[in-house]
């Protein structure tokens, strides 16, 4: 009978698990389904938990033209996540004692660059703290120029590191992070002197062979035809890449191919020691900067966040035509692998808000539904839009729109008359407010258009006086909006769009509308009424999309497509048919817009 009592619970145990592994996969698929609605998705996603892939499931198209689709084997190029790969063969040549993450560069590239290298060490490579002003194809804000050698002129990796030896550092190494593909390739090229073996050569013998990856590649080694990379992510105007190139000397920093099952071989591999000792992981994993980005930390080869309270290692890569993910919770193990081959050109214009892909979302949105935390899906289109919605509406005394019905299908439209659109009137519409503070803001304005702060600094705080309001950020001030401009044309109109009550006191944003612009600005006041804070926030290009579409999700729901008009925001759109209202929320606010034709 006791025997019987524990099958039963077993069984029952393993029916509850199955259930919500169950539950977990459709929320995820929920999840994805609603990105590649909207061709915001394309490619592979793996996610698993204590050793079992729960999910695993293929979109749209590895090949468009030749009408063939991603499937669970597809390859795909890793771009950047080919380096958690090499730090992953460097850590391995440190436990094998033929090299130490600690030895100095130039012990096995001596004089790489023509500076002081005695404190640049393997260890910083693989940080991204070495210091060296060398790079390729990034920039930052230290170092503008984006340097990129043409295949043509650079054929193999000696001749990559000779084009470098004139270098200099830019900042001491171990001082700060900063991301350096050039310090990768460096890496590579140790892997070839201390192994003796080529570099895939070595990851296929120490790495590939014992986490069982049977289908990871270089580009010249491919044994069928991977995932051709595509542009247009969002629109319905995907493309192909033109032509792609990983060059010989790019080993190290880019180059592999792989599938999602491989990659989630070797994140298990990785993190449950089968490279290397406990010791040299913790080495790995816990030899941490701080990126000054959120609470990111790149540790030797990966980068730490916490999402849920629980620590996330992960690496991205993003290169022409493809984005790419990995990611490992190791107090939940959990380990998500997102490969897509649809993303944003990176040579298109438009607002710096689009997008390069939505990889990265995706991967962590993942992490919170596998910690049970409910997160926004885009809806899938459902039915046919009604006429109900049809009318014109009044979103304030100043701000109208107007719904029509065409070919089955809703559109709204912001007022031909007026300056603003759905996706920018968060900076049009008034934050009225009764208080000094806001008086203020409305004579700062006032000053800027006069060219005359006369006076203005009696509002500020003694502190406020010394390092903002005075003669010379006065000057700077006018100095920039005269750029504005001379860059985006006249100035229309002003208004402040936002109060935000602070513990400290309260912050002013303000909005100028220029003919091809919107210039942001902050005031910041205490407690007393005083400012103690002045910043100009942004220049955003202007919107000029004055009509969408309304894209039936539900009964009397709707939803705007945002990405489809140039990375703007989205919006869920509800139709209250009894009091003849539109309600509309986005991820910057509710509006509602009262019907005016009842």
């Amino acid at each position: 009978m006791e025997i019987m009592k524990k099958q039963a619970l077993i069984l029952l145990t393993m029916i509850l698990v199955m259930i919500s592994n169950n539950g977990r996969a459709q929320s995820i698929s929920g999840l994805i389904d609603g990105y590649f609605a909207y061709n915001r998705f394309w490619g592979n996603v793996l996610v698993a938990q204590h050793g079992k892939i729960i999910f695993l499931k293929s979109y749209g198209y590895a090949d468009k033209e030749g009408q063939i689709k991603n499937d669970t084997g597809t390859l795909f190029t890793l771009a950047s996540v080919t380096k958690a790969v090499t730090a992953t063969a460097i850590f391995k040549l440190h436990e094998e004692g033929k090299l130490s993450v600690f030895d100095r560069v130039d012990k096995y590239i001596p004089g790489f660059i023509n500076d002081n290298t005695d404190s640049l060490t393997i260890l910083n490579l693989l940080n991204h703290t070495s210091g060296m002003a060398a790079n390729i194809a990034h920039s930052d804000d230290f170092s503008k120029e984006v340097t990129s050698h043409p295949d043509g002129k650079i054929v193999t990796l000696e001749q990559l590191i000779d084009s470098y030896r004139g270098t200099k550092l830019k900042s001491r190494p171990g001082e700060r992070y900063d991301y350096n593909n050039y310090g990768y390739i460096l890496l590579g090229y140790i892997i070839e002197k201390v192994s003796g073996m080529d570099y895939i050569g070595y990851l296929q013998k120490s790495i590939f062979s014992a986490a069982g990856m049977t289908g990871t590649f270089v580009q010249k080694n491919l044994p069928r035809p991977h995932a051709v990379g595509y542009f247009g992510i969002g629109t319905d105007n995907i493309v192909p890449l033109k032509e792609e190139v990983n060059p010989l000397w790019s080993i190290g920093a880019v180059g592999l191919y792989s599938s999602a099952p491989d990659l989630y071989k070797f994140v298990k591999s990785v993190f449950s020691c089968r490279f290397f000792s406990g010791e040299v992981l913790n080495l790995m994993i816990d030899t941490g900067i701080n990126t000054h980005k959120g609470d990111v930390v790149w540790t030797a080869g990966w980068q730490k966040e916490e999402i849920e309270g629980h620590k996330l290692y992960s690496h991205c890569g993003s290169i022409e035509g493809f984005s790419t993910r990995i990611s490992y919770v190791p107090d939940e193990d959990i380990t998500v692998i997102v490969l897509s081959n649809l993303v944003r050109d990176f040579t298109s214009g438009g607002l710096s808000s689009v997008s390069f892909s939505y990889v990265d979302e995706i991967a962590c949105d993942i992490v919170r539904i596998m910690n049970g935390t409910s997160v926004a899906c885009l809806p899938a289109p459902r039915g046919k839009a009604s006429r109900n919605p049809a009318g014109n509406y009044r979103l304030d005394y100043n701000h109208f729109l107007s719904v029509s019905f065409q070919n089955d299908s809703l559109f709204l439209s912001a007022d031909p008359g007026s300056d603003f659109t759905l996706f920018d009137y968060n900076l049009y519409r008034e934050a009225n407010d009764s208080t000094n503070n806001y008086m203020v803001c409305k004579k700062f304005t006032f000053s800027i258009l006069q060219n005359n702060f006369g006076g203005f600094e009696k509002y500020s705080t003694d502190g406020a006086q010394k390092s903002w309001f005075n003669e010379k950020l006065f000057t700077s001030i006018m100095n920039f909006w005269e750029k504005v401009k001379a860059h985006d044309g006249n100035y229309i109109s002003s208004n402040i769009y936002e109060k935000v009550i602070k513990p400290y006191g309260s912050d002013y944003k303000l909005a100028y509308h220029f003919e091809r612009s919107e210039l942001i600005m902050q005031i910041s006041f205490d407690k007393e009424g005083l400012i103690n804070g002045f910043y100009i926030l942004k220049v955003l290009p202007k919107c000029n999309v004055k009509t969408v579409n309304l894209i039936p999700v539900n009964k009397n729901e709707y939803f705007v497509d945002g990405f489809r008009y140039g990375g703007y925001k989205d919006f869920n759109v509800k139709y209250d048919r009894k009091s003849g209202a539109l309600n509309f929320k986005s991820n910057d606010g509710i509006y509602t817009a009262l019907r005016m034709d009842n």
